[in-house]
């Protein structure tokens, strides 16, 4: 289905306006599972997102599902923007970038231009749930450390 990019913008404006009471509601769910997640959220609180994830989306259906990562997208970003700095931006540079049309954060990383993705990043735990991959997708954000491929051109 291709948008135009006044549509895009329009959704992504609604992304952003429903931002606070997902999150909200979000709060009052981990509640009712004894875990304590908060606006304020910190990295150590990763962890427990992913737990919370498993119990909601236990024999949900796919589109709950579907709709539960989304929100739990909003607070992994949220995580990020507040820990890190940066700002929600619509991913829309690159039509063959695989975040095009997609919330985004930039400015979270020492490097320029890099664009954290938590929508892919809750499908990836989504699809495979393991352990501890919302800490390692920011912690690989915030703190890239180089490849050295010197080697590889001896081969």
């Amino acid at each position: 289905m291709n948008i135009t990019r006044d549509e895009a913008e329009a959704r992504f404006d609604g992304f952003l306006m429903d931002m606070d009471e997902q999150l909200e509601w979000l709060e009052d769910e981990a509640e009712q599972y004894g875990i304590s997640i908060s606006f304020e959220a910190t990295v150590d609180d990763l962890e427990k997102l992913e737990q919370l994830f498993d119990v909601m989306s236990a024999n949900q259906d796919k589109e709950f599902v579907s709709k539960l990562t989304t929100t739990f997208a909003r607070q992994l970003g949220e995580v990020v923007r507040l820990n890190y700095g940066g700002k929600w931006v619509l991913s829309l540079e690159d039509p063959r970038s695989p975040h095009f049309n997609m919330p985004v954060l930039v400015g979270h990383a020492p490097v320029e231009g890099v664009e954290f993705a938590p929508i892919l990043v809750m499908r990836s735990y989504a699809l495979r749930r393991k352990k501890g991959t919302l800490k390692r997708a920011v912690d690989a954000q915030v703190s890239p450390e180089p490849l050295d491929l010197s080697g590889m051109a001896e081969e």
